[in-house]
């Protein structure tokens, strides 16, 4: 029966609460307080740092121009020296031997430099010094008058020796250098000439510089001077350069080719940045791009060190590098402002809140315990003594509706409490399905063991089964002993009560099985449970007297449910005949078997369940599922059990097949299905056994299987051994 929820008054207009007003107009207060003074803050830090950024960007700037400027000054200086020597004769062009070796003087003076030469015009002889990888310094002196013109190579030692020197591979081809591009570029300019950066033969990158040696403008040419040097100093020189954690200096050339600096994703930033523009002014611009997500700072520096060639020193940095103080200033004035929000928040909260929140609290759960939609979220305890003591009486009432749930279904407290009236003794009839699930030996068992383990084996045993109860919809009744009894379809209501039932013990017997192993690492003894279950009309609902009401289920569906559970063994599963019928088609089952139950006046049909069709198929472990057929039959000796009483008689029988707790008997004198015998026979040792089982059904023309129940570990090794051993 539902019962209507009393009505609550609403207020006519909405309230705002006094702690929800005094955290708003200081918060808003502070907000705007310092919003304002983060703003101007930091729109004066981006000023200043626009300004150092600049100085500092400039600094780098004319640093890297001075150092990349030097090598080029360097080799017009020598270049311009040495000619007045050959044009003065101190440097004699016809003794080559002596140029080189005056040339390579120079080369060892000035470490930067990586090739001197001069080639005569009048004779086509070249005469030069080169420095090789590992600093060594070689004489190249060819003429075409010897040797057909291919050039001799001499090691230059320190101290001004010389020894012959052989390339790898050598050098076979005769050269000219009257022939080459540089020597017709110098000799048709009035100046020094420079030569874009190439791959010397060495496989380092540099540049040439050449002049035309005359007399005066326009006189007769006597020959070409040349002087080459490496960019890898340069390139040491710009990696060397940090600029901050992420940006470094790259030279650069007019047409956008690198010439030195760190490789990267710094290097895509400025190609990016140069795209486009001309960097011929002399003076530095700045442009901002974005790689990768991070925006850079690109500052170029155009020069022309006397070269003719256009370069630039480009500096790049992350913004980060510049902004980060910014940044962290800003996060430090938020961090700031957000801590005094949270102070001004906190404070008013301590004054607001300490009633407000605590009696809010105990109303939404005094709400909610009217729904029995119990909260399990901790209370923050009030400092308020009297809503503390409140806050402990609502959390007891919670407690007790909890623990009452465990006694009675909670369907039925959830509408006793909705109602807001008392429960009262009522019952009606519903069709459900019983199902009674027993351990098999316990009993025994628990004789000989200590009442502590007795019950942590229980409560293990039934922690196990009974939320499989609850998961199909079920309700466990009672545990009675080492028994437990359960309905479907009651208090809910379900169509499919059947369905659950059968699903529910099938899926128990499963879990049951799979709990062995540990029962077996613990110590404790193997457990097998027989189910049984019936369908049919029951009284259901409230129970007892007017100080004790229990929900419960009676009448002659639940006692046939009970005599059914009689007649299982371990592992088994048996329905009623109504059951099957409720089932159709989707019960895979053996039967019917025929049994005779105390208090039934007709005999009972039972199925024996192997499964269950469905979208999930479910299938029942067989009880004989080890099952080992025996080469020669095992003689035993057979005693009927009739009421608990082992009759005197013996009947001969054999041992067809054997598993750790089932065996195939074939027996002189009949056995009834589900009839209990004793079956003794001879282990392997000779010793006698003598063990007690149940006629579970006929396997084959004179033979029954009986599964024998109460064995321990031991035992049940050793009928397996035996069986093995006949195998």
């Amino acid at each position: 029966m539902k019962f209507r929820e009393p009505g609550r008054a609403e207020p006519r207009r909405r309230k705002i609460p006094f702690r929800v007003a005094l955290i708003v107009v200081v918060v808003g207060l502070l907000t705007a307080t310092a919003s304002s003074l983060a703003a101007f803050a930091f729109v004066k830090q981006l000023q200043s740092i626009d300004v150092l950024r600049r100085e500092y960007l400039e600094q780098v700037a004319s640093a890297a121009v001075r150092e990349v400027s030097r090598l080029p000054r360097l080799a017009e200086t020598i270049l311009v020296a040495h000619r007045s020597l050959v044009l003065t004769r101190v440097a004699p062009t016809d003794d080559s031997r002596a140029l080189a070796l005056g040339l390579a003087g120079v080369l060892e003076a000035a470490p930067e430099l990586a090739w001197l030469s001069y080639g005569d015009e009048r004779t086509g002889r070249f005469t030069g010094a080169n420095r090789l990888a590992g600093g060594e310094i070689v004489l190249n002196l060819s003429d075409p008058r010897r040797n057909g013109g291919v050039p001799e190579e001499l090691r230059f030692s320190a101290r001004g020796g010389i020894e012959p020197f052989q390339r790898n591979p050598p050098v076979t081809e005769a050269y000219d250098p009257r022939a080459e591009h540089w020597y017709r570029k110098a000799a048709h300019a009035a100046r020094i000439v420079w030569l874009p950066p190439y791959e010397f033969a060495e496989g380092e990158t540099g540049i040439t510089a050449a002049v035309a040696v005359r007399e005066e403008p326009g006189a007769r040419l006597r020959g070409v001077l040349t002087a080459d040097f490496s960019l890898l100093g340069i390139d040491r020189f710009l990696r060397s350069v940090t600029v901050g954690a992420g940006g470094g200096v790259l030279l650069v050339t007019a047409g956008g080719e690198f010439l030195g600096g760190r490789p990267g994703a710094g290097r895509k930033a400025v190609a990016r940045a140069l795209r486009g523009r001309n960097w011929a002014t002399p003076t530095t611009a700045s442009v901002g791009t974005t790689v990768g997500g991070v925006k850079y700072h690109v500052v170029a520096r155009p020069f022309s060190p006397g070269t003719g060639l256009d370069w630039a020193v480009v500096i790049y940095v992350p913004e980060a590098e510049f902004m980060g103080a910014v940044y962290a200033n800003l996060r430090a004035t938020v961090a700031i402002t957000v801590a005094g929000l949270i102070l001004a928040v906190a404070v008013g909260i301590l004054v607001s809140a300490a009633i407000a929140r605590s009696l809010g609290s105990a109303a939404t759960d005094l709400d909610r315990i009217a729904k029995f939609t119990i909260s399990d979220a901790p209370v923050r305890e009030s400092i308020v003594k009297e809503i503390w003591l409140l806050q402990q009486a609502v959390g007891r009432v919670k407690a007790s509706l909890r623990s009452f749930t465990r006694y009675a279904p909670e369907e039925i407290v959830r509408e006793v409490v909705v109602s807001g009236r008392e429960a009262m003794l009522s019952g009606e009839k519903r069709e459900v399905s019983v199902l009674f699930c027993d351990l098999r030996g316990f009993t025994s068992f628990s004789e000989k063991t200590r009442p502590e383990d007795v019950i942590a084996i229980l409560n293990d045993h039934f922690g196990a089964l009974a939320p499989l109860v609850a998961e199909h919809g079920g309700f466990v009744v009672d545990f009675l002993g080492d028994s437990l009894f359960a309905v479907f379809g009651a208090p809910q209501a379900c169509a499919d009560h059947a369905a659950r039932a059968v699903t529910c013990a099938v899926e128990m017997q499963v879990v049951r099985l799979a709990g062995d192993e540990a029962n077996f690492a613990r110590g404790w003894p193997p457990m097998e449970i027989g189910i049984g279950i019936n369908t049919g009309v029951a009284i259901v609902g409230n129970m007892g007297s007017q100080r004790r009401i229990k929900y419960g289920v009676v009448g002659h569906a639940v006692n046939l449910a009970a005599r059914i559970e009689t007649f299982t063994v371990g592992g088994q599963v048996l329905v009623s005949e109504s059951t099957r019928a409720a089932l159709g088609t989707r019960l895979l089952a053996d039967g019917p078997f025929r049994g005779e139950g105390k208090g039934v006046e007709a005999a009972i049909q039972m199925w024996d369940v192997r499964g269950l069709r469905g979208e999930v198929p479910l299938a029942l472990p067989s009880p004989a599922r080890d099952l080992v057929p025996l080469a020669r039959p095992i003689p035993a000796r057979v005693r009927l059990i009739h009421a608990k009483q082992i009759d005197a008689e013996v009947h001969p029988a054999d041992l067809l097949r054997l598993g750790s707790s089932v065996a195939e008997v074939r027996s002189a004198v009949p056995l009834p299905v589900f009839g209990d015998a004793q079956v003794s026979f001879a282990w392997e040792d000779g010793t006698a056994a003598a063990l007690d089982g149940k006629v579970m059904g006929a396997s084959g023309p004179g033979g029954v299987m009986v599964r024998f129940g109460g064995l321990d570990w031991a035992t049940r090794a050793r009928l397996l051994a035996l069986a093995r051993s006949r195998a």
